[in-house]
């Protein structure tokens, strides 16, 4: 078995994790491939697609959540599946615990679950230049702070007008982050739709709306005061201009995340939010 171990090394418990992981693979007879370049002293991710990255049969992410949902969406890329190891703090999207490395044997040994998780597509068009992008937890469009956007929204044959400090669009897998802090509902990371969660909108009621595989989410970008920005899973923003258009829809990647062990979303649900907040 051939494993690429992607670790930011900018997490403070991230190289004696490595190590060991390291460790482990060598005495189960795993060939290993170690990339620390796909992130940056800063910690920002920048992404490299290698001949040794496509050999690999798998790969392992140690880090926070951002570590490895950006290596997620490079394996989802390659239709390789991956393991997160949780080197940061809530640790939502990982498949083993820092003090559960043992777990890794089983791993070679085929032992494990594997979990498909909904990918989110955005295609944003400004005239005939079509760009595409794509989100395993969220995509989020906002303007300057303390400027309120305009924009108008259709869903199914409806069309909405909208005021709002912006707008998030998450997956499952997305919506215990960005769109559950803006009152967003949490979803089983296992379901297949979206979510839309307005954010601190102009209006007397503020709801999301959740909807399934086989709907789009468009939106219209009027004349706004001051500049829009769409960001991607966290990334760079972009600049978004009047009568640029959006699509949000369900991708045709997945991503395939290995759990090692006993795995309950409620359980970890309660420990990584409720008991954070005791």
């Amino acid at each position: 078995m051939k494993i690429d171990v992607v670790p930011n090394l900018t997490k403070e418990a991230a190289q004696a994790c490595t190590d060991e992981v390291l460790r482990i693979l060598s005495e189960c007879g795993c060939e290993t491939v170690l990339k620390t370049d796909l992130f940056t002293a800063h910690g920002v991710y920048q992404e490299r697609v290698e001949d040794s990255l496509r050999s690999c049969d798998l790969f392992i992410a140690i880090g926070g959540d951002g570590t490895i949902i950006h290596t997620a969406k490079l394996a989802a890329s390659m239709k390789k599946p991956i393991l997160g190891v949780n080197a940061g703090t809530l640790g939502f999207t990982a498949g083993v615990e820092r003090h559960e490395l043992s777990l890794l044997a089983n791993l070679v040994r085929g032992e494990y679950l594997e979990e498909r998780r909904l990918m989110l597509e955005v295609e944003l068009t400004s005239g005939d230049h079509v760009q595409r992008f794509y989100a395993l937890n969220d995509a989020v469009l906002s303007g300057e702070p303390s400027k309120i956007i305009d924009y108008q929204m259709v869903l199914g044959h409806r069309s909405y007008r909208y005021r709002a400090d912006g707008f998030i669009v998450a997956t499952p897998t997305g919506s215990t982050a960005y769109s559950l802090s803006a009152g967003g509902p949490v979803i089983e990371p296992n379901m297949d739709c979206l979510v839309y969660t307005p954010i601190c909108p102009h209006s007397l009621f503020n709801r999301s709306i959740i909807f399934g595989t086989k709907s789009q989410l468009l939106v219209d970008i009027p004349e706004n005061i001051g500049r829009l920005y769409l960001a991607v899973d966290g990334e760079t923003p972009l600049e978004v201009f009047t009568k640029d258009k959006l699509r949000f829809f369900p991708s045709d990647r997945f991503a395939r995340f290995i759990r090692l062990g006993g795995y309950d979303f409620y359980d970890i649900l309660n420990q990584k939010i409720i008991e954070t907040r005791q």
